[in-house]
């Protein structure tokens, strides 16, 4: 949510509440204090820095390399106005909102989650950005905030910003780039065998860069690259029966030496059958947790993101036959 700091009109602070409070859904954290949202199916997550580091590029009011040309000024309305402000998003990717001359608004880098579609536009993260926004009145230089507030895709930076992409749009790409997939599931007993109430069932996941890493993609522009690297380390299977288990590693394949042994790393028994549950049989469900850590640009990340695979299983009442 936008935060008022201190200094800055009520106005502006009322202005920018409700505009976060009608437009802006939360990002969702991780336990670093970094975070990611995805919507489901894990594709085009949006990532939250977790340790800010230089800016990619000078920025607005500082000098400019070069020698001699000394801070860059910032006018509107026929006055000099600040070249960068606090900006008041607690999901901006920086500290700073920076001045645009061509319309006089203060422009900062969100990071709103991918399903809220109006505020993408209809384009993904990494396909351009979505921008906080406060501006100057048409001809004047205060209350700042009446000629505007909100929230706005847009293809690219606006002019003022005096850097390229930032590293944590790059980490969005970069997440979005990773090679990795649902569980590769194993079960015993097989797919179209079945099972009975009772006896231990063996679950695993093939075990690859895939479904259990580790696994690495960059995204680069401008010179600047960012690397994630996401590997496995949980997964829930959802059994069917209204129960589930979490294993905190890919499991073990059944081996036909373990007979009816209950498996030493990850398994389930079943106290119903699966003659009432669709098509008679049980829908497993294995949601993979996976660790993603990036850097690059001076920034890092941590956050975590899920893939899903499903089987099904039939599982048989034993009948007892008395002679």
């Amino acid at each position: 949510m936008l935060r008022h700091r201190s200094g800055w009109p009520p106005l502006i602070a009322a202005l920018l509440l409700v505009s976060s409070l009608t437009a802006l859904p939360s990002a969702a954290a991780a336990d670093d204090g970094g975070g990611v949202v995805c919507p489901p199916g894990g594709n085009n997550c949006t990532v939250v820095i977790t340790k800010p580091g230089k800016p990619g590029g000078p920025m607005p009011g500082k000098p400019q390399p070069g020698g001699g040309s000394g801070p860059r000024t910032c006018e509107w309305a026929k006055q000099e106005v600040p070249c960068t402000i606090p900006s008041r998003s607690s999901i901006s990717t920086s500290k700073t909102a920076w001045f645009n001359g061509s319309d006089g608004c203060y422009y900062n880098v969100i990071v709103p989650d991918p399903q809220s579609g109006p505020l993408w536009a209809g384009h993904q993260p990494g396909d351009g950005a979505v921008y906080e926004y406060i501006c100057y009145p048409a001809n004047a230089i205060s209350p700042l905030g009446v000629g505007g507030v909100g929230i706005k895709w847009l293809a690219s930076p606006p002019p003022g910003s005096g850097a390229g992409v930032s590293p944590a749009v790059l980490a969005a790409r970069a997440v979005n780039l990773l090679p990795i997939r649902g569980a590769q599931i194993g079960t015993a007993p097989r797919r179209n065998g079945s099972g009975l109430v009772g006896l231990p069932v063996w679950l695993w996941t093939t075990v690859s860069p895939a479904t259990w890493g580790p696994a690495t993609a960059s995204a680069s522009a401008g010179g600047l690259t960012v690397t994630a690297t996401a590997k496995a380390s949980r997964i829930q299977w959802q059994m069917g029966d209204g129960q589930s288990v979490t294993c905190t590693n890919p499991g073990s394949p059944y081996k036909a030496a373990a007979g009816g042994a209950v498996s030493p790393t990850c398994g389930y028994v079943y106290r119903t059958s699966s003659k009432t549950a669709p098509d008679g049989k049980f829908t497993v469900t294995a949601t993979t947790t996976w660790d993603v850590t990036w850097a690059g640009g001076g920034q890092t990340g941590q956050l975590t993101t899920t893939r899903q695979a499903s089987t099904t299983l039939q599982v048989r009442e034993l009948v007892v036959v008395n002679g």
